[in-house]
């Protein structure tokens, strides 16, 4: 019923743990030495217009900016610098949740016939559509202190013109602290998406595709894999079923590793995964309700 394969598990932790370190150890110092030499500002200012409509601090743009186009981890490393709230955690959460690493998505989807104009359209409008409840919602029901900052570095109390090693310094010791929980955190989700594969049933549709397990898994495990699984056998899928579940992966994807590096720092992961599975179900649903009606209308 059930078999861990602990050398796919150790491989998967040592490439993900280096990209880790690659990613979150530089852009924080990057991040740390923009803010404290007052550079942000020239390189933010292209991404404020989404900071703004996110209501978030101009500074959070480029936090923004990687996240798009590269991973979550840079974003998590240039947002941690910024003493941003649990609400705003919340909400570039959501944002990034469903419109992160764009281009590379982007490049697997296109694969199964999902164009690059229609993902990245989609994902930036749902981005933007899951966050329309917070608009009505009161921050207070979601947070006790809504505007409370969770503090999980040593703060960095410098001012221009103090001591440029203490800065350094104090600088490296955070950003290695941020990179060390943020390893071990993936190295907890990466056993349980280790564990998941494990089940038979798993490794059984894996080979004999099943349009729910390739959504569960994508939901679960990521975009990446979800869509693997619809590679090895989509000549067998009809273009109904691959938009459907592409769609419902592109809202909804990696829910267990992705909501937890906010949860991080005080974001509420209710808010984090349920808003997101509710706009997916949606999206899917009206897939499947309307595609066979417009298709014989255009059709005609």
């Amino acid at each position: 019923m059930f078999s861990f394969d602990l050398k796919a598990y150790i491989e998967a932790w040592a490439t993900t743990s280096k990209i880790i370190i690659k990613t979150i150890l530089p852009y924080f110092i990057l991040a740390e030495t923009l803010l404290y030499f007052d550079l942000l500002k020239y390189f933010a200012f292209i991404f404020e217009p989404i900071s703004q409509a996110l209501n978030l601090p101009p500074e959070s743009a480029l936090a923004i900016a990687v996240g798009m186009l590269f991973n979550l981890y840079g974003a998590i490393a240039l947002g941690a610098s910024l003493g941003l709230s649990v609400y705003e955690w919340t909400v570039l959460g959501l944002f990034l949740g469903v419109a992160h690493a764009m281009p590379v998505e982007s490049a697997v989807l296109k694969k199964l016939g999902i164009g690059w104009r229609f993902s990245t359209l989609f994902r930036l409008s749902m981005a933007f559509i899951v966050l329309l409840p917070l608009q009505f919602i009161p921050k207070e029901m979601l947070f006790d202190d809504p505007d409370k900052v969770q503090q999980i570095l040593q703060p960095l109390t410098l001012t221009q013109g103090s001591d440029v090693f203490v800065f350094f310094y104090t600088t490296l010791i955070n950003g290695l602290t941020l990179t060390l929980e943020i390893v071990f955190l993936v190295s907890v989700v990466l056993l349980v998406n280790q564990g998941i594969k494990g089940f038979r049933i798993v490794q059984s549709f894996d080979k004999h595709l099943s349009p729910v397990i390739a959504l569960v898994s994508g939901a679960l495990l990521g975009i990446l894999y979800g869509s693997g699984i619809l590679l090895k056998e989509a000549k067998n899928l009809s273009r109904k079923q691959i938009l459907s579940i592409c769609c419902f992966l592109m809202v909804a994807h990696a829910m267990i590793e992705d909501p937890l590096l906010f949860v991080l720092f005080g974001a509420n992961i209710t808010v984090l995964i349920t808003f997101r599975l509710v706009l997916a179900i949606i999206v899917i649903s009206l897939i499947l309700l309307f595609y066979d009606p417009v298709k014989k209308r255009f059709s005609k």
